[in-house]
C-alpha cells in the first residue's frame, strides 16, 4: 500500500511505505516533498483489515478441555498439505483433573487451587 504524496506544484504520486516521514524530490518537477506518515489509528483501510483479521482469528475457537488433542478436529486426509498427519498420536495436552475440579498440568505434584497432592496413575 503506497502513501499518496502531493508536491508543492500540484503533482500527485505514491511512494513506498518505507519512505514515510522522509523528504524527497518530485519525479515530475524536482520540487521538494515531505512524505507524511499516515495516521494508522484513523485509517479506514487499517480498521477494515483489523476487523477482518480479528473475525478470522476468533472464528470457530473452542475452549480447551482436559486431555484434548492439539488439533480439535481430525485433519482432512484428502489434503496432502495437512500438517496434522505428520504428528504422532503422542501429541496430547497432558492435563488431569483434581478432586476440586481444577485442570492441573500432569507435571504438577499438587493442585495450585486447593493444595491437595495429586496421584498420577
Amino acid at each position: 500500500m503506497g502513501i499518496p504524496v502531493t508536491c508543492p506544484n500540484g503533482h500527485h504520486f505514491s511512494v513506498k511505505d518505507k519512505y514515510a516521514g522522509k523528504k524527497g524530490i518530485c519525479p515530475y518537477c524536482e520540487g521538494q516533498v515531505v512524505v507524511r506518515v499516515p495516521d494508522a489509528l484513523t485509517s479506514p483501510e487499517l480498521k477494515k483489515a483489523y476487523s477482518q483479521a480479528y473475525r478470522e482469528e476468533h472464528k470457530g475457537v473452542k475452549p480447551v478441555t482436559a486431555d484434548s488433542w492439539v488439533f480439535d478436529s481430525i485433519p482432512d486426509e484428502k489434503s496432502p498439505s495437512s500438517s496434522g498427519s505428520l504428528l504422532g498420536s503422542s501429541v496430547v495436552r497432558h492435563h488431569i483433573r483434581c478432586k476440586c475440579g481444577e485442570s492441573v498440568p500432569m507435571w504438577f505434584a499438587k493442585c495450585p487451587k486447593c493444595g491437595v497432592f495429586i496421584e498420577h496413575f
